[in-house]
């Protein structure tokens, strides 16, 4: 599966308007975020220097959620495996 910029992905879940698009991996504390350089380069011309301040930047027009996750995807997706909180689920 190709990997895609995070705030292409969930602005537009039916796919990049150019698909192959050159990605950069810009890290804000602990969390890396994977940004086309259109979306990396607005970031970095506003003077964004956080996450908080990346998902503000990238937050709906009339709304209040943000295309920039919280979390990371390796994150997402190990939730998405985890078998259960108790021994039982995992047999289930």
């Amino acid at each position: 599966m190709e990997q895609r910029c995070e705030v292409c992905e969930n602005f537009r879940p039916e796919g990049d308007l150019k698909p192959g698009r050159k990605l950069e991996e810009v890290t804000f504390g602990a969390r890396k975020v994977l940004l086309c350089r259109a979306h990396a380069g607005i970031a970095e011309n506003s003077g964004v220097t956080s996450l908080e301040e990346l998902r503000e930047l990238y937050t709906e027009q009339h709304g209040s959620r943000s295309y920039v996750p919280r979390r990371s995807r390796s994150v997402m997706i190990n939730k998405l495996r985890n078998p259960g909180r108790r021994i039982n689920d995992a047999r289930g």
